[in-house]
């Protein structure tokens, strides 16, 4: 929030994933808001984090009154929405734009299958979230862990006599380490395999409950 030097406070509460259906008006009205290079870009950087106009013209590279017209014609197909105030450091205030939903997808299909997805994508987000949340808390324990073995492991060794022996073998291993090794390596990484193995979890409960619809 801090790329202009201004104070946000906003409260963006999305509404759950949004469907729209291809023939519809709401989708109509979609299509015609992002029309454009520039406002699916605005779009994007407001799903990143809420924006002031000022703010999202940084991110864009556009002017504040090209900015201004997309965000109207955004804001009038629903698709973004006042969440909060910003201040720049001169104390003007600025409104803070946040998506009106947590996710957009556009369908084509049946009616009931529209039901079906809009309830799928809910649960599906519903624990993706879930995931996340658990992934960090996971890495910020192993992360705490290794670092007190590493604090460990540095009284106990002469530092500068390992640094002789062993930090330039141990770059030139690094250098020769190659991609299929490098994630091998990552998934080693307690908090990237719970996230890995969580996102299959997540994908084969997704297919069943899609069959089971």
């Amino acid at each position: 929030m801090g790329l202009l030097g201004s104070r946000v406070f906003a409260d963006p509460d999305p509404d759950e994933p949004r469907v729209l259906d291809i023939e519809g008006a709401d989708a109509e009205r979609t299509f015609d808001a992002l029309g454009s290079e520039t406002a699916r870009g605005i779009l994007q950087t407001v799903y990143e984090q809420p924006r002031t106009p000022p703010e999202i013209r940084a991110e864009v590279g556009t002017s504040l009154q090209n900015v201004h017209y997309h965000l109207e014609r955004l804001e009038s197909a629903s698709l973004i929405e006042a969440a909060g105030t910003g201040y720049s450091e001169k104390g003007n205030e600025m409104t803070v734009y946040a998506p009106c939903n947590e996710a957009l997808v556009l369908f084509a299909g049946k009616d009931h299958d529209r039901s079906r997805l809009e309830g799928l994508l809910g649960r599906v987000l519903a624990l993706y979230l879930l995931l996340a949340t658990a992934t960090i808390a996971l890495a910020v324990a192993t992360s705490r862990r290794a670092k007190r073995g590493a604090e460990a492991f540095a009284v106990s060794a002469d530092g500068a006599d390992l640094g002789s022996r062993d930090g330039g073998g141990v770059t030139d291993q690094a250098a020769r380490e190659t991609i299929p090794e490098l994630l091998v390596g990552s998934l080693s990484d307690p908090a990237v395999a719970f996230f890995a193995g969580g996102l299959v979890v997540i994908a084969g409960m997704a297919v069943v409950w899609w069959l089971r619809g």
